[in-house]
């Protein structure tokens, strides 16, 4: 009851009639008078000078038009803001990616058309993405395997080339490429399960009948990477995670196709927001521009 007697009031204090009042409310202005009129009999006070069409705010008014402009009186300022969220022009976005590469790449195009979008990135394993996406902690998974499930909707984004690599005093660290058979036997720094890139080279051994002697397990990239400097074993990475280093030295497998992969993902229920709709609208676009590259 009460609210529909502030809000005609408001109205008719900020529009100036009860005309543009039952204009404004979509209401006739018969309503918006029998509202005001009951708020001001209820509480026995005058809330408007009327002088035929002319209304003027008494000081009561005044002072009641203060407390419902904090009331209603920000409503254009929510509506500009979803208006201008609904544009795109502002918003938020929180990925979760096992990797830096693929996301950043997102981010950096989507930033060149949506620059009021701000982002956030979480790097974490595979499995620490999807409980992002189903506890709302992220909008967008960057993930290295096809995670589509009955709430999980994933798309293909890209894949990249697996390296192997050794350090500058290794035996193999003269050579540019390797054949799988000549690593048969060799030391190895393996990765953890969830790593891709120690999945393909797997995958790729066990196909030429070849067998690695694992040093031990790690599961940071980093890690592995700070292990092969210090030329306890060789290892893996993607084309796009390798970072020179003077005691490092990448070999490239002639005789095995061993890639990894990269799937862009979000909630089924959520596809068709806004944000995370252009986000799969410019991955589609960035897939598309890489198939008609040279």
């Amino acid at each position: 009851m009460y609210q529909k007697w502030l809000e005609a009031f408001h109205q008719v204090a900020t529009q100036g009639s009860f005309t543009g009042a039952a204009r404004k409310l979509n209401v006739g202005q018969p309503t918006i008078s029998s509202h005001v009129s009951n708020l001001e009999g209820r509480f026995g006070v005058e809330l408007f000078h009327r002088k035929g069409r002319s209304i003027t705010l008494t000081p009561a008014g005044r002072m009641l038009f203060d407390i419902t402009h904090d009331l209603y009186g920000h409503e254009q300022e929510a509506i500009a803001f979803l208006t201008s969220v609904k544009e795109l022009a502002r918003g938020e976005l929180n990925f979760s990616a096992v990797g830096p590469y693929d996301v950043m790449e997102v981010i950096a195009s989507m930033q060149d058309r949506l620059p009021g979008i701000k982002c956030s990135v979480r790097l974490t394993l595979i499995e620490e993405v999807v409980e992002d996406l189903e506890a709302f902690r992220a909008d967008i998974g960057v993930t290295g395997r096809d995670c589509a499930s009955d709430t999980i909707h994933s798309v293909f984004y890209n894949q990249h080339r697996v390296f192997v690599i050794v350090n500058r005093e290794h035996p193999l660290s003269k050579r540019r490429s390797v054949r799988m058979k000549e690593l048969d036997g060799h030391a190895m720094i393996v990765r953890t399960a969830s790593s891709t890139t120690q999945e393909a080279f797997d995958k790729a051994a066990a196909k030429a009948g070849i067998e690695i002697e694992p040093v031990f397990e790690i599961e940071s990239r980093e890690g592995l990477r700070e292990a092969i400097v210090r030329n306890l074993g060789i290892g893996v990475i993607s084309e796009t995670e390798f970072a020179p280093h003077p005691a490092l030295h990448p070999l490239m497998v002639t005789d095995a196709q061993m890639n990894t992969r990269a799937y862009i993902a979000c909630l089924k229920a959520r596809r068709n927001r806004p944000l995370i709709r252009e986000v799969l609208k410019l991955a589609e676009t960035l897939v598309a521009k890489r198939k008609k590259a040279p």
